[in-house]
């Protein structure tokens, strides 16, 4: 048997040159004399020494990747993206300088320095200070000298990245390179642009931190789940300081900033979704294991903002994990440790749990998690009794940001912890009684058998405590949910805005809990006539929403649902005047040239749902299911809200 040669072996070659990066990039010869050459100290140059890379190791892997890699290397490239996301997680940190001069949370905005903390002297032929150009062509160098590869042409200013690298062309690595995008993108996840630019602009400001700086104009999102109109002011600020040290919840703020800043320029986005999937690989990534409470705290805004950008771009932001069909499996996982949260970490829970209460009713598959739904014994009214540390205090100081710099956490302002000890105990109605709906859903035909005379009495016996478990939570209501149709009477203590602000939310508040009533009789009791108690809910959904509909802008978006839900058991009138509000919120869409993310995304297909489910109704004088309806007249998942 034939021992094969070592690699190289019986074969001569041109000899590999060795010594700093600086002298072989400049094709000088080098006395190797470390810590520095005399060639580098007498052109003042940077003298740079860098290890030979190890065979079969590509530019941007991890070590643990290359010490993996077979010959299966060879084949296609194009799953790599999630392992090579993960592996550079612990490297990636937003630009300090940027953090410390454009964005503050106290929403100061300072113009952005000419020079950064990590520039270095530089020639005028050379790159700016960020790029390493000499780093960046040594690994490149190496690794052609390995494979034998002729190197007699000069280093081209711009290359093509691997495969791999080319995959996450939005993350922030610790040389922060720049990316130009491509404009001409149709949307697409196949389409992505794959070649780097040196600067996005003349001003030298990168894609990342026009996205950041977007982020700081942005309102608050479409209120599909809840009202967040006072919330985000609060809320956006926290976000941006917690990204400076998380690099999932970085990714996905660039995600749902570039996605926004598409909607308001009526163009496509750009990297959207490339930050979506690499936020959604490190997301991943840090949940395994054990996960610290700041940890977690970051992997929820991190979800949130993705699920906001799914919404609002349906049509293929996300090409892996769906946290909108997903993001139960997080809740399921970490609900003992969150539900005692307070402040940041509270809200952003409360608003996934609504998010997916609202993606469950739309035909989400996966456990419902019913337990969620059940009614505590204690009073709703009353707020968490523990705290943790991780809720009390915006994150701890690095060493890289000085101690005047540390700004407080927004949810401990004076100005929050009032609005909060007024709103606070209604918003923890409301989120318990949309949970509720998760019970009500698995009793539905798409949840468990239905038809027989056995499984129609189980379902009445389940029905019926379900909405003995609605009564009870109504009584147990908190007083201050009542004053939603007085707002004059708040201005002794509340400037006029804010009065009507709250009043405002807590009429979506009652609106919402008075659908449950109608869903709950569509499910369970459809074959018997509309009780009182439906009739009374329809009734006052639309009275509420009278109110918010006198002047000219359409209603709010969380007032799509109660409308949708009391639409299918109202008389013909009735059908009408919210056939004509729906048609408002989707007339306000279709006129706006730059569509504006407060806006519910799919209320004309909302529409042409409800016509079509109440003309099935009227034929057939029978209940017409809206999810067999949807998936029949739509190829597309979406939440109808």
């Amino acid at each position: 048997m034939e021992v094969p040669k070592a690699r190289g072996a019986g074969r001569s070659g041109p000899r590999r040159r060795t010594g700093c990066l600086t002298c072989r990039s400049r094709k000088v010869r080098c006395d190797e004399a470390k810590p520095s050459c005399s060639n580098c100290d007498r052109l003042c140059l940077l003298c740079l020494y860098k290890p030979r890379t190890a065979p079969g190791v590509r530019l941007g892997s991890s070590p643990t990747r290359a010490n993996k890699t077979t010959a299966s290397n060879n084949t296609a490239h194009s799953g790599s993206s999630g392992s090579s996301a993960a592996a550079t997680t612990a490297s990636r940190s937003p630009d300090i300088n940027f953090f410390n001069t454009v964005l503050r949370a106290d929403g100061h905005t300072i113009p952005a320095p000419t020079t950064t903390l990590r520039q270095l002297p530089t020639d005028q032929g050379s790159h700016p200070s960020e790029f390493d150009m000499l780093v960046f062509m040594g690994g490149i160098t190496s690794e052609l000298e390995q494979k034998h590869l002729d190197l007699a042409a000069g280093p081209a200013m711009t290359l093509t990245a691997s495969p791999a690298s080319q995959s996450l062309p939005g993350t922030l690595t610790p040389d922060r390179r720049i990316l130009t995008p491509n404009t001409s993108s149709s949307g697409s996840a196949s389409d992505m642009p794959t070649s780097r630019g040196s600067l996005s602009d003349a001003g030298g400001i990168s894609y990342e931190d026009q996205l950041l700086q977007h982020f700081l104009t942005i309102g608050p999102p479409a209120a599909l789940f809840a009202p967040v109109n006072i919330e985000w002011k609060y809320m956006r600020p926290a976000l941006l300081v917690h990204a400076r040290d998380s690099s999932p919840l970085l990714n996905a703020l660039y995600c749902y900033a570039d996605v926004h800043k598409a909607m308001m320029e009526g163009k496509k986005w750009h990297w959207a979704p490339t930050f979506y999937r690499v936020a959604s690989s490190e997301i991943q990534a840090c949940i395994h294991g054990e996960v610290t409470e700041s940890t977690l705290i970051k992997v929820f805004g991190a979800v949130f903002l993705l699920m906001i950008s799914e919404l609002l771009s349906p049509s293929g932001i996300c090409t892996g994990t769906s946290y909108i069909h997903s993001g139960y499996l997080i809740l399921q996982r970490f609900h003992d440790r969150t539900r005692h949260w307070t402040g940041l970490g509270h809200l952003l829970v409360s608003w996934i749990l609504l998010l997916d209460v609202k993606s469950l009713i739309a035909g989400r598959d996966g456990d419902p998690l019913p337990e969620l739904g059940n009614i505590p014994e204690h009073s709703i009214t009353q707020p968490p009794d523990t705290q943790t540390s991780q809720t009390s205090h915006i994150t701890a100081p690095t060493a890289n940001f000085k101690q005047e710099d540390i700004i407080e956490d927004p949810f401990l302002s004076p100005n929050y912890l009032v609005y909060e000890a007024i709103v606070g105990p209604a918003f923890r109605f409301f989120v318990q009684a949309q949970q509720v709906v998760r019970r009500i859903v698995c009793i539905d035909l798409h949840h468990r058998s239905r038809g027989t005379l056995t499984d129609e009495f189980e379902v009445l016996q389940l029905a019926h405590k379900i909405g003995a478990d609605l009564e009870t939570l109504w009584h147990r209501r908190p007083s201050v949910i009542d004053v939603y149709g007085r707002p004059e009477a708040l201005t002794d203590i509340l400037c006029a805005p804010v009065a009507s602000e709250i009043c405002r939310t807590f009429r979506q508040y009652v609106a919402n809990f008075l659908a449950n009533f109608i869903y709950l009789h569509r499910v369970a009791f459809a074959i018997y006539p509309r009780t009182e108690r439906v009739n009374g809910a329809v009734d006052q959904i639309i009275q509420l929403a009278t109110v918010d509909s006198a002047g000219p802008d359409h209603l709010p978006v969380s007032f799509l649902w109660p409308l949708f839900i009391a639409g299918l058991e109202a008389t013909e009138d009735q059908r009408k005047w919210i056939g004509h509000e729906i048609q408002r919120m989707a007339a306000a869409h279709e006129a706006d040239a730059a569509p504006s993310a407060t806006r519910h995304p799919t209320a004309d297909r909302v529409l042409v749902l409800v016509e079509e489910m109440t003309r099935r109704q009227d034929v057939s004088r029978t209940w017409a299911d809206s999810k067999c309806v949807r998936r029949e007249m739509f190829s597309d998942f979406f939440v109808v809200i």
